[in-house]
This record gives structure tokens, sequence and C-alpha cells, in this order.
């Protein structure tokens, strides 16, 4: 299963690369988050994966799986720091003063791409699968934010 996994992953690795770019390319602070939650929400619409939004719109949280069964939780963060990006690269930051310097960019491509893998595989799931596209972890507040809303409800574990 594992190498079946891999091999996928490498089949769509252009397509992730082209993701965490297009997402390094415009990157937003805080809360704040409308084109990168809207980028999520268009391509989890177009793997067929139903979420809901959070925290005013920034949060995305999506499911897979069956109803039934134990829960598990993926996370990634979504928000960049306040930085000029000097790095020169072709998809350098198109917003002023804000860049993906942590590697957010990289965390949200990562889960759609298990996003994507755990789609083509959702009949084998033997739990709910919960993704948490996270706002405002480099100020803290989207954590607390969303536990506040209840993502964690119902969740047996999770990893980030």
């Amino acid at each position: 299963m594992m190498t079946e996994l891999l091999k996928r992953a490498n089949e769509i690795k252009d397509k992730l690369v082209s993701w965490r770019r297009t997402i390094h390319q415009n990157p937003e602070l805080g809360l704040e988050l409308p084109q990168t939650s809207a980028f999520v929400q268009k391509q989890l619409d177009e793997m067929g994966i139903s979420y809901t939004t959070i925290v005013n719109g920034s949060g995305v949280l999506a499911q897979l799986g069956p109803k039934e069964g134990k829960c598990f939780m993926l996370r990634s963060d979504m928000d960049a720091l306040p930085i000029q990006e000097e790095t020169g690269l072709p998809f350098a930051s198109c917003n002023a003063g804000k860049m993906h310097a942590c590697g957010h960019d990289l965390h949200t491509a990562m889960l759609l791409g298990a996003a994507r893998l755990l789609k083509e595989r959702e009949e084998a799931l033997e739990g709910r699968v919960v993704l948490m596209f996270q706002a405002a972890e480099e100020t803290a507040s989207g954590a607390r934010t969303m536990v506040e809303e209840g993502v964690l409800d119902g969740v047996d574990a999770a990893l980030a």
C-alpha cells in the first residue's frame, strides 16, 4: 500500500508544485486569508470533497470517509509572515511585505495532496478523516479560534 501511495504521489508531483507556487505567490496574514481559503476550497471542490469554512471563512474543514468509526485529523497552516520577499524566484510573493517564509505554502499543498490521495481511496477508509486548513498559526490565534468553533469535537487523534 505504501509503495502504491508513493507512486501516486509522484504522479501528482507537478500538481503539488503548482499548488505550492500559487499559494507562495499570494501570501496572506493572520485570520484574513480570503484568497488562500478560496484556493483551497476550489481544489476541494474539484476533488469532490465536502467542506465547511470556519474562523470567518478563512479556515477550511473538510471530511472524508464514513461517519462511523474512529476520527483522525490532519492539519496544515496557511498564513504567511509579514516579511518582504527578496528571493527573485519566478514564483515570488506578489503581495508586498508578505511572504511564505515558514513553509505554510508547502504545508497547504501537502494537505491538498493528501486530500487527493485519500479521496481516491475513500471507499477503503475505515473511519473518518478530517482535514483542517488553519488560519493564523503565526499569531497563535487560529488554533484557539478553531478549537472554540469545535474542530476537535469527535476527533480521536490528530497530526500536524
